[in-house]
This record gives C-alpha cells, structure tokens and sequence, in this order.
C-alpha cells in the first residue's frame, strides 16, 4: 500500500493553498508541494522524482503530517545571538589562548582558533558551548588575534647552524640594472 496524506481539514486545506500562492520559503514552499501532490494521489516515489527530492524526507513529512498535523511543519524562525559568554568564561579563553600549548600537554606551538575551540570546548569542557566566532569575538574584545601559522623544516643535524648559509659564498651575486 503507498503513503498518502490523510483528508485535509478545511483550515489544513486553506493553510497549503496558501502556502503554494504567497509562500516566499522555498522549504515551506516544498513542503506544501509535497502534501498538494501526494492530497491528489501521486506516489511518494513520483513526488520525489518529480521535485528532485529524497524520497524518505517527502515519506518522513507525509508521516508527520498525518500523525501531528499542518503545525510541525511550519518553518520555525532560528533563534538569533547564540550564547553569551560570562566573564568567568571570556577570562579562561584570555588565559588558555595567551599560555603555550604545551603547557596545557597539547603537542603543538601555536594556538589556532579551531584548536583553542576543540582544547575549551570539547575536550575540557572549560566554558560554555559556543562557536568558533563566539570565541573569535572574546578574543577581539581581549586585544588578542591569531596570526596565520608559518611552519618550517628544522634540520637533525648538529652541524645545521654552520652550514645552513654556507652556500651563499659560492653563488653569484645579481647584477644591478639601470631602470
């Protein structure tokens, strides 16, 4: 037997009719797609065809059409600001990003923004869960910024000191031009 929804109520019918007419939400504006099309018969597997969509997501939405109704699926705004740090938290980042790693046992020499977020964040758990932005910003508001990362070769051999500018006697030196 193939999913279809459910009769529409008449307020459920009036909501996707203008949800297809005036809806400026492109997700709002699939999700009353899939629920027109699939109110007149067509199969779940055409709808997703048809729209160019996984055909679990148009058989999960249908599912939860007809469980909970028209309200779960309306497009909820996403709250705005994120999360506040305290100052006990802005502290910690001040202090952890101006030490050396090594001194809290990480095998590195700089603090990068994505290992400072991973060292406070994940695996210490020091402050509350925030973004890498979140950070970036406390930081900022501190005087501290990150510097892009220069890595270089070091030698193991003892004798690199003495060598290392040893050839600049054998190689010529450029000619001046006149321009």
């Amino acid at each position: 037997m193939c999913l279809r929804v459910r009769r529409f109520t008449q307020k459920e019918s009036l909501t996707v009719s203008r949800w297809l007419k005036t809806c400026r939400n492109a997700v709002q504006m699939r999700r009353a797609q899939i629920l027109a099309f699939s109110g007149q018969g067509m199969a779940c597997k055409d709808i997703a065809g048809h729209l160019g969509m996984n055909l679990e997501y148009v058989r999960q939405l249908i599912r939860t059409f007809n469980r909970e109704g028209i309200e779960p699926l309306r497009r909820r705004p996403r709250p705005t600001g994120g999360r506040k740090l305290t100052e006990e938290d802005k502290s910690v980042i001040r202090e952890v990003a101006t030490a050396p790693p090594q001194a809290f046992g990480r095998p590195f020499n700089q603090w990068s923004l994505r290992k400072l977020h991973q060292f406070l964040v994940v695996d210490k758990k020091m402050i509350t869960p925030v973004s890498y932005g979140t950070i970036r910003n406390a930081m900022k508001a501190a005087g501290l910024s990150f510097q892009r990362t220069r890595t270089w070769k070091r030698s193991s051999d003892p004798a690199y000191e003495s060598k290392k500018n040893a050839s600049r006697g054998s190689t010529r030196k450029r000619r001046k031009t006149d321009r």
